[in-house]
């Protein structure tokens, strides 16, 4: 990507999205609805498609508009669906209350990996732009929040939206600091990702279907 800055309008974009990204990722942290899980990982990828589909415009690439378009379709669209129907509604799942830290601890915790994530990436260790400087700690914060919500959330639901959130910080650091891939690589990481979401999709749902308690009735029926 051409050396960018932040008063620059692309710069200005791209390091807004970034903020409004984590800011979804801690929101997402601080929440126990697994409605609004699903909701703050569609407003985080539909805000990854709009710095995909700006780095495109900057570099006039279209590979990365059909990133982007993916981006969208994909996981700003098709994935926070699926999962609201085939495990929110279908599972009857409202509150999380299964996690290993209340939410104060959690959010204290969160603060504490941004901070770290900043001064562990460092600007001056990167050679890329201010831009670049300023986005990539944020990206590698995102990484962390997502591994946080894996690690205190108990319900695998919940852990399935930690690892996507992850898998959207190290979406922004790429975008950020590479705008261009070849088209084949993009595509094959968006099918390895859908391809992994129906997995762990089609085995939360068999497990819950499996551990979750018989119809009133038909246990008499079965003795």
């Amino acid at each position: 990507m051409q050396e960018l800055t932040l008063a620059s309008p692309g710069g200005a974009i791209l390091g807004l999205d970034a903020v409004l990204i984590l800011l979804s990722a801690l929101a997402c942290l601080g929440s126990k609805l697994f409605d609004r899980y699903l909701t703050y990982y569609a407003l985080q990828s539909v805000l990854l498609a709009v710095a995909a589909a700006t780095a495109a415009y900057l570099e006039r690439d279209a590979a990365l508009w059909v990133l982007a378009g993916l981006t969208l379709a994909l996981k700003g669209w098709a994935i926070p669906t699926a999962a609201r129907h085939w495990l929110v509604q279908r599972l009857d799942l409202k509150r999380d209350s299964g996690s290993t830290a209340g939410l104060s601890l959690t959010l204290v915790m969160g603060t504490a990996l941004c901070a770290f994530a900043y001064l562990a990436v460092s600007p001056e260790r990167l050679a890329h732009g201010l831009l670049a400087a300023s986005v990539v700690p944020i990206s590698t914060a995102v990484v962390l929040l997502g591994a946080l919500a894996m690690v205190v959330r108990r319900h695998m639901v919940a852990q399935l939206i930690g690892w996507l959130i992850m898998e959207n910080g190290v979406f922004l650091g790429a975008i950020t600091l590479t705008a261009s891939f070849p088209l084949i690589v993009e595509v094959g990481i968006f099918f390895d990702l859908l391809a992994g979401f129906l997995i762990m999709l089609a085995m939360t749902t068999g497990l819950a279907e499996r551990v979750s308690p018989l119809p009133a009735g038909r246990s008499g029926q079965d003795s």
